[in-house]
């Protein structure tokens, strides 16, 4: 009598083969999580949170500060200042609109804009400009105005420094 083997793979084999397949499994699902944990921070680093607050914050800045006048400014603390400039450079004869940047009382974490006109003195806009505001200052300078904003979103912390000339009189 003979007895023939069959061709094929041992219990033991089997097992081993899974068991090193599953390790290979684990560390390409550990590699992928983490190349996209590292993905998603980096995009909001750049597109979120305290980044975009800080870009905003500093474009109104300028904008709003680079119409103003540099004899008439109000600095109302460290971290509120208001600007008076003209509407309309070519068509108004005297300052008549202003613009406030301002932490809020309520919640001292959210930067204001916050715009309007002379006469009558009424508020048109309140935008709010950044949230997770740790430091605000506005200082003054020869001819103009530096904001130097600290932002702290919990994943990232971004300061601005910008300043701008007051180019009107």
């Amino acid at each position: 009598m003979r007895i023939s083997r069959a061709n094929g793979f041992t219990l033991m084999e089997l097992v081993v083969t899974i068991l090193i397949s599953s390790v290979m499994v684990a560390a390409v699902a550990m590699i992928m999580v983490d190349s996209h944990r590292g993905w998603l921070d980096s995009y909001a680093k750049i597109y979120g949170g305290a980044a975009d607050d800080a870009a905003m914050s500093g474009a109104a800045f300028e904008r709003i500060l680079r119409k103003a006048s540099h004899s008439r400014y109000v600095l109302n603390g460290t971290d509120d200042i208001t600007v008076y400039y003209y509407s309309d450079w070519q068509t108004s004869e005297a300052l008549d609109a202003f613009g406030r940047f301002y932490r809020s009382q309520d919640d001292p974490q959210e930067l204001y804009l916050e715009t309007g006109t002379l006469d009558p003195q009424q508020v048109d806009s309140t935008v709010k400009l950044a949230a997770h505001v740790t430091d605000l200052q506005f200082r003054p300078f020869d001819g103009g105005v530096e904001m130097v904003l600290l932002l702290d979103d919990g994943r990232e912390q971004t300061t601005l420094v910008t300043a701008a000339i007051l180019h009107n009189e």
